[in-house]
């Protein structure tokens, strides 16, 4: 996961700013990645620290991964929402000397998690921290982050990665514990966001999701309303409708034959089934489905039901067909 980390522009733009000590005394971290967030404010916090000594590097940085660098430290506690009491004691230890340096980085996440009173209980010590005082915060999502907060932080944004970097990355974190086909599978449906493959590949939930994707294609007319009552009680919209759109795709691809194309296949494990939608759908079809599919997404985003998305998505999907 540093790995990936460390190529991206965020982190490339704060590394140069700490070398050439010209850094903001507050950022805003935006990382839509609630499972690696406090892994990617340790990784950028890391940044304050350098010194010219290895050893020494090494030392802080080993603190800050065990959050017990006293110049570092990091709210609220794991697994905990940032709360007014957390803004009491952030004021109270900013005003203490650094122990080490001549800094002193403070760790914020998940700050959209946190209330409007815990956000406006910070403004003044965003806007003007004691000296040396450096903020960064982290967010999953910006728009619960307060304007006032916004204006007073210099943003840093992590988007999301490609397939090839996410299977990248799962390959190095689990070595050969999955299948490529299903880390490639998992990093295909997780929308650039490693957090979220991880989830599918630990909690094998993948399988389930991919049954209910082909169900959902592949079932007679007079059974889908059975299957979408059933699919629609999924927690993981957003992943079931990436899979949705890697059947579509791939069945795309299968049906302008070639085979290079054929070599450019998601879910090679699939193929049988994903051949049987190439052959139920017309090529127009399976081009529109991504056009559904996208607005399926876009629906889920602002909470519309979601087994009613998926019914009129597959709707115009085979009124296509």
């Amino acid at each position: 996961m540093q790995e990936l980390l460390c190529s991206t522009q965020a982190y490339r733009l704060l590394k140069k700013e700490c070398a050439e000590n010209v850094h903001s005394h507050a950022y805003l971290l935006l990382c839509n990645d609630s499972k690696n967030l406090r892994f990617v404010l340790k990784t950028f916090a890391k940044l304050f620290f350098q010194t010219d000594d290895p050893s020494e590097n090494q030392r802080r940085e080993k603190l800050i991964d065990e959050e017990s660098f006293a110049d570092c430290p990091f709210f609220p506690a794991d697994g905990k929402k940032l709360t007014v009491e957390d803004a009491e004691k952030i004021k109270e230890e900013s005003l203490l000397s650094p122990v080490e340096g001549e800094k002193k980085v403070f760790l914020l996440g998940d700050f959209a998690e946190a209330n409007p009173q815990t956000q406006n209980k910070l403004l003044k010590l965003l806007e003007e921290p004691p000296k040396g005082v450096v903020f960064l915060l982290g967010a999953t999502s910006v728009y619960p982050v307060l304007n006032t907060v916004l204006s007073r932080t210099k943003r840093l944004e992590i988007l999301p990665f490609t397939e090839e970097e996410v299977t990248a990355c799962l390959a190095r974190i689990y070595q050969n514990g999955y299948t490529m086909s299903a880390l490639k599978l998992c990093a295909a449906a997780c929308g650039g966001v490693v957090g979220e493959a991880q989830s599918m590949l630990e909690g094998g939930y993948y399988k389930s999701l991919l049954e209910g994707a082909f169900s959902l294609v592949l079932t007679e007319e007079h059974r889908l309303p059975q299957v979408i009552k059933s699919v629609g009680e999924t927690k993981y919209k957003k992943e079931l409708l990436s899979l949705l759109r890697l059947i579509f795709r791939d069945a795309l691809l299968m049906k302008m034959n070639g085979q290079p194309y054929r070599k450019a296949l998601l879910l090679q494990a699939e193929k049988v089934r994903v051949q049987d939608v190439a052959t139920r759908y017309s090529k127009a079809a399976l081009l529109y489905a991504q056009e559904a599919i996208a607005q399926a997404e876009m629906d889920v985003q602002f909470n519309a039901v979601f087994p009613q998305c998926i019914e009129t998505c597959m709707a115009k999907i085979r009124n296509n067909r």
